[in-house]
């Protein structure tokens, strides 16, 4: 028992030296092609540059219990807004640039009007950019510190 609290504790100071990651995805550009049982190989991938503090996927439609549940198990929690989801995705991201406990602002979008406030972001904080590879074009490229492509995910 005093060794199981043992271990959290020093799980939680080596976690202080990661960076902290802010997760938020842009789900109808994202999860049409991208199933929710991926959600762990992708927080894994993520965790390997820093520690994903937050993470929430914001869709216009209904997702199904299990895909909720798998979503949750993750850490990850769903926000379903009526439209315009890029621009609750901006806000939120937004967000997260201008909070000092996150370094890493990870967004998962193939929407290139959101080119605009990734570039604000990038200005303040590192930029992670989860997209397909096709989707991939040099103006995220050149917003982008890390580009983490989805199709290479297990």
């Amino acid at each position: 028992m005093v060794l199981n609290r043992v271990g959290k504790a020093l799980r939680i100071i080596s976690d202080e030296n990661k960076k902290k990651i802010a997760l938020i995805i842009d789900g109808p550009t994202i999860l049409p092609d991208f199933p929710f049982s991926k959600m762990k190989s992708l927080k894994k991938s993520l965790n390997q540059i820093g520690i994903v503090r937050t993470g929430k996927i914001i869709t216009d439609t209904q997702i199904s219990q299990k895909d909720s549940d798998l979503l949750r198990a993750q850490g990850f929690s769903e926000e379903i807004v009526g439209s315009d989801v890029d621009i609750h995705v901006s806000i939120r991201a937004l967000e997260m640039m201008n909070n000092d406990g996150i370094d890493i602002v990870a967004i998962g979008t193939a929407d290139k009007n959101l080119i605009p406030i990734l570039s604000q972001i990038k200005n303040k904080k590192s930029l992670a950019v989860i997209i397909w590879d096709k989707d991939i074009s040099p103006a995220i490229e050149s917003v982008a510190d890390i580009i983490l492509t989805l199709d290479l995910l297990k």
